[in-house]
């Protein structure tokens, strides 16, 4: 049944009347009362608003329209238009906001993030910004003293692109500040692993182990054990050594829904997921009223009857809120361990092109089965061999089966051959980006040039080129390898430069989008991938209130000003989950 069509309350009703027989008695014409009025209202503010929302109060300015107002019903927008017109919704109980000239955006949909895994982090070692071995040996002191209780002592994000020399940090130097418990330091991109002695003795590897298929268990010249493990050993090694419970996976899920709404997060898309459990915290969460962040849950490619398995298991759950739609498959590695799958050799290694982890046929062969059970397939793909064999496999299963509506997507894509362009269009296959995977503390930390060469490296993050070629262009952040901050990625996006600003024309400026395609690829886009356009995405008439206020008009700002674009205030649902106005009023519990 819509907003318009449902019976007043009597408590409406009977303020009407109240209002009506004051007015009647004055000898005035009494304001009209809406039968179901506005929940709340946000007036007097900048509304980037979709064209086809309706007011005829819209307005256009250099290609994007802006209204003025926004009312707001049970989850839903009511109106959008100037502030006389949204008035019209306005009743005796509707909260009215003056956003003083603030820019409203739909809320921010992150198309590619590991939402578990970064909430996980944020109670864990952060090595994030470490530059020295000295800096990352006094972090986890501290973190060793301050946990005393941990078997494992578990952390992420350090990257000895920032170390002196590039040179990555031994076991040696972990076991130099913690002897006594084993350790696992995942790296900034959460495709290699440092361990020291004791976690290596907990997981029984030794320098005479084999490196498991699609990955490596590093050693040095003589043949001793270095303390990385890149890719699938990794992977390994980390599911044996971290397996929190219910409780934790409550705490960290908690932790990563408050961000994303500080952020102006209201829809997120990521996984593969930590199994039941993750969907169990989730179900717990959305029965007692506490979530208010839409998920897309990702299951495993190789693995999809699992993710139908939950989803009928699960059906109970809304999918407006709770969606068991897509399963990840890894076609790659990344550039940075030169794991990632290119045609040509790499620049800085002559002997390595990386191999991909599939052959096409099997790849192919995944895919079409995963479609046939009517779930989108997301394939990370950084290489441009990589990225040829996800959209030959996509445009494979297409023409078996000719009338689906899936939307399958390449993740990352961070190379890829001109050629491919087109076909994303032509395949309806999503570009699933991740701009602010470009930007670094500083010019000398950026290892594509060197991994990629002069020419090829023109071709890296070509998000103007996909979104040129009419492909969906869909954006997210891969937290916690990245920044949740939406905003990171939207200037990487449109101003291509480091965090210190440089280059001042941009890394391979060519490839700039300008805001409005910028915010289009992190909110209508991520909704086109999940096929829920028609009710969220953009601020429209009948469409989900998720949106997000920010505190400056990132349409105005300048250069490194972008970056200091912070939230006013986040609504989701048609609730407020995030009020930055009042810094002590947290997210929503």
């Amino acid at each position: 049944m819509s907003t318009a069509s449902k019976l007043a309350t009597p408590a409406t009703a009977l303020a009407a009347l109240t209002a009506f027989g004051l007015f009647a008695s004055a000898g005035l014409a009494a304001p009209v009362v809406p039968v179901n009025p506005a929940e709340l209202i946000l007036k007097n503010g900048k509304v980037y608003t979709d064209p086809l929302a309706g007011p005829t109060e819209t307005h256009s300015k250099g290609g994007v329209f802006w209204s003025q107002a926004i009312s707001i019903r049970e989850g839903n927008i009511m109106s959008i238009g100037t502030d006389r017109v949204v008035e019209r919704d306005r009743g005796p109980s509707t909260r009215v906001i003056d956003l003083k000239g603030r820019v409203v955006l739909p809320g921010f949909n992150d198309a590619h993030v590991h939402l578990m895994n970064g909430g996980l982090a944020l109670t864990r070692i952060d090595l994030a910004g470490v530059t020295t071995v000295a800096q990352l040996q006094q972090t986890l002191r501290a973190y060793a003293a301050a946990n005393p209780a941990k078997r494992w002592l578990l952390g992420q994000g350090w990257d000895e692109a920032l170390f002196p020399g590039r040179k990555s940090p031994t076991k040696e130097d972990v076991d130099a500040a913690v002897s006594d418990r084993p350790v696992l330091l995942w790296h900034g991109d959460q495709h290699s692993l440092l361990l020291n002695t004791k976690a290596f003795e907990a997981l029984r590897i030794t320098a005479s182990t084999p490196s498991p298929k699609n990955g490596e268990i590093q050693k040095n010249d003589k043949g001793e054990l270095t303390g990385l493990l890149l890719e699938e050993a990794a992977f390994e090694a980390a599911q044996k050594a971290d397996n929190p419970g219910f409780e934790e996976l409550r705490t960290a899920f908690l932790a990563a829904q408050d961000l994303a709404s500080r952020y102006g997060i209201t829809s997120v898309q990521g996984g593969p997921i930590r199994g039941e459990e993750e969907v169990r915290v989730v179900e717990e969460l959305y029965q007692q009223h506490k979530l208010h962040l839409r998920y897309s849950m990702w299951g495993d490619l190789e693995k999809p009857q699992e993710l139908i398995t939950l989803r009928n298991k699960y059906k109970h759950l809304p999918d407006d809120w709770v969606r068991f739609d897509a399963v990840k498959g890894f076609v790659d590695g990344v550039l940075h361990s030169r794991t990632a799958a290119l045609d040509d050799p790499y620049s800085d290694d002559i002997h390595s092109r990386g191999e991909p982890l599939y052959t096409p046929e099997r790849l192919a062969e995944l895919v079409l089965t995963a479609n046939r059970l009517g779930l989108t397939v997301a394939l990370h793909a950084i290489g441009d061999r990589a990225v040829t064999m996800a959209v030959n496999a996509f445009a494979a299963s297409k023409r078996q089966l000719f009338n689906s509506r899936l939307r399958n997507r390449v993740e990352h894509i961070e190379v890829a051959p001109p050629y491919v362009f087109s076909k994303f269009a032509d395949h309806h296959i999503v570009a699933s980006m991740q701009p602010s995977h470009m930007m670094y503390e500083n010019e000398a930390a950026n290892y594509n040039e060197a991994r990629l060469g002069p020419v090829r490296v023109k071709e890296a993050f070509a998000v103007k080129a996909f979104v040129s070629s009419n492909a969906h262009v869909a954006f997210g952040t891969d937290w916690p390898v990245e920044s949740l901050n939406p905003i990171r990625g939207l200037f990487a996006a449109v101003f291509r430069q480091m965090l210190n600003g440089k280059p001042a024309q941009g890394w391979q400026p060519a490839q700039k989008i300008p805001v409005s395609e910028a915010v289009d690829a992190y909110t209508l886009e991520p909704a086109y991938a999940t096929r829920e356009e028609h009710v969220k995405g953009s601020l429209r008439e009948g469409k989900y209130a998720d949106l997000v206020v920010l505190d400056q008009d990132i349409f105005k700002a300048r250069d490194r000003d972008f970056l200091k674009t912070g939230v006013y205030l986040t609504v989701a649902g048609g609730k407020i989950v995030y009020d930055g106005s009042q810094p002590e009023i947290r997210a929503a519990k």
